[in-house]
């Protein structure tokens, strides 16, 4: 089974959040094999760190 991950991130600046919920495969084309991610704000355009972790299907 292929492992599923999930990224949150939250604006520090606006408040806005994301979440993302990616393969391993999905994961590498998007990000390579870089130990953090930062993404951008789609609403104020701030640069954030994003959180990732195994996706085990729960929402805790």
């Amino acid at each position: 089974m292929t492992k599923k991950y999930r990224i949150k991130t939250s604006c520090p600046q606006c408040g806005c959040s994301e979440v993302a919920h990616l393969s391993e495969a999905e994961m590498k084309k998007r990000y390579g094999d870089v130990p953090n991610i930062e993404l951008d704000c789609h609403e104020c355009m701030m640069r954030m760190d994003a959180d990732i972790e195994e996706d085990t299907g729960s929402d805790g």
